[in-house]
């Protein structure tokens, strides 16, 4: 797990979380102590089918692009 910080915006809020790990098309995050995965599929990224919670799309699409630049 990585110790920095990064932020995602959306809208007028900010959320922060950390980076797990990161695969090609893998990514799993922890944000305020919750876990989350996302996969890559043709659309895009998605919530994993093994969250307990799920992320909404445009937040995914944050931090996804926050990630990856």
């Amino acid at each position: 797990m990585s110790n920095d910080r990064f932020a995602a915006q959306l809208e007028t809020r900010i959320f922060y979380f950390y980076v797990v790990d990161q695969k090609p098309a893998e990514v799993k995050i922890t944000m305020y102590g919750t876990p989350y995965t996302f996969q890559r599929f043709n659309e895009g990224w998605r919530n994993a089918a093994s969250n307990m919670m799920n992320m909404s799309q445009p937040l995914i699409d944050s931090v996804v692009a926050v990630i990856y630049g």
